[in-house]
């Protein structure tokens, strides 16, 4: 190899590692070969053709089995010759903690044949199998109040097309307002001290040798998770050419940061118009304080008072609303919480 081409080789390597940075699952979905299913160990749920009788399909699914408390499922498809295999973190068991990572996924898959379900080749999926649906998840040693999550509320870079709702007691879900799958977003972002200590895991720290540690762990950690449920959305989401397992862990791109970012612009409302003492500032001030600040609330009412033809009308009052929110809550100053949030989020 001539002295250029390898230099430019060296930088390209370089360049690749700068782009690149640890990814983390809660949940992944894998598909790979039949052959890689050698055999069942308990009897799975099995599916023919009515017509025919011929087996199409057969699973197991954790969610009818109560010895397991976290979610599994392995479906063998006869037609497509394909094995399915989705499960959770939590087969990490004591190791939890660490989520899927490249060096925790061969550990996932052999815990997962030590379960007494199957028998799978965990070598050979190890090495060739494609990720249908990935949880990407970030813990970050910071604290979730009240305070933050009603600050991110009143940040959020396009109130109209984001509809927020708590999540699970602990925290707060960003949806995508769309009725298409392809084009649904959501980011979470949770008390992981509170979900991991909630009675429905119970059952789940029961299995571990020292609970109280893996709950200590998580004292103060929040908890930030995107879900991305096709291949196309995790090669758009990784900056990745395929799903194989030798790409979804070499990402180009920070898939949550930048879906933080979409939800969130750059933390400060669009509008250049100042909040003024005017009438209907007045009015928008008073409502705000009579809501307490609940932009989805009055979002919701003044959807009512608008037709479907004057959306554009809806979206401006919702981004003017914001802005006077904003103002008053913020006193004129740019909010620091997308700030040090962007910087946790891309450590």
């Amino acid at each position: 190899m001539c002295l250029i081409g390898y230099t430019i080789k060296i930088v390209n390597e370089f360049v690749k590692m700068e782009n690149s940075y640890e990814i983390k699952f809660d949940t992944v979905k894998i598909r790979t070969n039949i052959n890689y299913f050698k055999k069942e160990l308990i009897t799975f749920n099995s599916y023919h053709n009515h017509r025919t009788g011929k087996l199409i399909k057969k699973s197991y699914n954790s969610k009818i089995d109560n010895s397991i408390p976290y979610n599994i499922y392995i479906g063998v498809n006869y037609i497509n010759n394909s094995l399915t295999i989705e499960f959770s973190s939590k087969i990490l068991l004591n190791d939890y903690p660490k989520l899927i990572t490249k060096d925790t996924v061969l550990q996932c898959l052999e815990n997962l044949n030590q379960l007494g379900i199957c028998e799978i080749d965990v070598e050979a999926i190890h090495k060739d199998c494609f990720f249908a649906e990935i949880h990407t998840t970030k813990d970050v040693q910071m604290e979730l109040t009240d305070n933050t999550l009603n600050e991110l509320n009143t940040i959020v870079n396009n109130y109209f097309r984001f509809n927020w709702k708590h999540y699970e007691y602990s925290g707060i879900i960003f949806n995508k307002d769309v009725e298409s799958k392809d084009c649904k977003e959501s980011i979470k972002i949770y008390n992981k001290y509170k979900e991991i200590t909630h009675t429905k895991n119970r059952k789940f720290l029961n299995l571990l040798s020292k609970p109280n540690d893996i709950c200590n762990y998580f004292d103060g950690i929040t908890r930030f998770e995107t879900v991305f449920d096709t291949p196309e959305k995790i090669k758009n989401a990784l900056g990745i050419p395929d799903t194989h397992i030798n790409n979804i862990f070499n990402p180009t791109k920070n898939a949550i940061l930048e879906q933080f970012n979409k939800v969130f612009g750059d933390g400060t409302i669009k509008n250049q118009v100042p909040a003024g003492n005017t009438a209907d500032d007045f009015l928008i001030k008073s409502t705000l304080l009579w809501y307490n600040h609940d932009l989805k609330t009055i979002k919701q009412i003044l959807r009512q008072c608008y037709s479907a033809k004057s959306r554009r009308c809806l979206s401006n009052k919702i981004k003017r609303i914001q802005q006077v929110s904003f103002d008053m809550q913020n006193n004129n100053k740019k909010s620091t919480v997308f700030s040090d949030i962007r910087n946790l989020l891309n450590n």
